[in-house]
């Protein structure tokens, strides 16, 4: 099966939004990050297609953090683990990479470190950079890849009834019990960023419907305290982050629900 995985691959990289910089990797390293990734990460695929899927994923990650100039959240453990590999293998190739196609080297920062909004932020700039202007609950691409690809131990975001919603990923990349909305990107969030045009409220049926935006503000008795921004309305949002195509069954377990969503990041002060 190697050479359907190399094939997927060279097809794939000719259409990707990265060709030019996913061309550029140094070589070596795809092949350090196959010794080395299953180390990290009990169970992972080392085949080309997936190699070539997550360092896409890390490479619209720096994007974003340098379009962006705001503390990111990686929302993807897949392309996580092409970063970890290649600072161990060459952290100084790494940085002078980021400076020549993205602008500046992007720090590596620890879950613990990361500022209040990240999550938020990478889920607006990753809009942006699609070109997605609609209002919405959208998932980029690189919210989705963990799940496309069944990373184990990575991040599920799907879409249900206008809300975007998150799971743990099992070990065998598949969901880890309910998915629960991400309150770090609730239709409430949303809706206060300008990025949908109502959040969905609970009916006294339990079904979903959109608010009704006379009377009381949408947000009335919403905590958004990480929700900033400036006098041009610019929003700062927060987080964690994961990824698509939800299977409709899981690894057994529980999600973590609103409480993950990312393992690091990376951007601004």
């Amino acid at each position: 099966m190697g050479w359907f995985h190399q094939w997927r691959a060279a097809r794939h990289l000719r259409n990707s939004s990265c060709r030019e910089a996913l061309a550029a990797l140094p070589p070596g390293l795809e092949a350090y990050w196959r010794r080395s990734a299953p180390q990290e990460y009990q169970g992972i695929r080392t085949d080309a297609f997936f190699f070539v899927r997550a360092a896409e994923g890390l490479l619209q990650f720096f994007d974003v953090v340098n379009r962006s100039g705001l503390p990111c959240a990686l929302p993807s453990e897949a392309a996580d683990s092409v970063w970890h590999a290649w600072l161990r293998w060459d952290p100084a190739g790494l940085a002078c990479f980021c400076s020549a196609h993205f602008g500046a080297a992007v720090p590596h920062v620890e879950r613990a470190g990361l500022a209040a909004g990240a999550l938020f932020n990478s889920y607006r700039f990753c809009r942006r950079r699609e070109g997605i202007t609609w209002k919405g609950s959208y998932l980029p691409a690189l919210f989705r890849l963990d799940a496309r690809l069944r990373m184990p131990g990575g991040h599920g975001y799907w879409q249900r009834s206008g809300r975007i919603v998150y799971a743990g990923l099992g070990p065998r990349g598949r969901r880890l019990g309910r998915a629960l909305p991400h309150r770090e990107l609730s239709s409430e969030v949303l809706y206060r960023a300008g990025l949908l045009h109502a959040p969905l409220r609970a009916s006294q049926s339990g079904r979903p419907r959109m608010a009704d935006n006379s009377g009381a503000s949408p947000m009335d008795g919403v905590s958004l305290a990480f929700l900033g921004g400036d006098a041009s309305g610019r929003a700062c949002g927060d987080g964690d982050g994961g990824s698509a195509g939800d299977s409709g069954g899981g690894d057994g377990g529980s999600s973590c629900g609103s409480s993950c969503g990312s393992g690091c990041g990376g951007g601004g002060d």
